[in-house]
């Protein structure tokens, strides 16, 4: 989705965040909004990294 969105003139991030128990997801963000999941999937996960 990144990449479809960057060939559009479109900034988003990939953001990469952990959760413990270990566990990991990536979704794509632009600004606050999460473009890929619902926000109940991504709040238990803390940004690790922004891409």
């Amino acid at each position: 989705m990144k990449q479809v969105l960057a060939s559009q003139g479109c900034h988003a991030n990939l953001v990469i965040g952990v959760a413990l128990p270990f566990s990991a997801h990536a979704w794509v963000q632009s600004g606050d909004t999460i473009l890929t999941d619902p926000l109940e999937l991504v709040e238990p996960y803390t940004p690790i990294l922004v891409v």
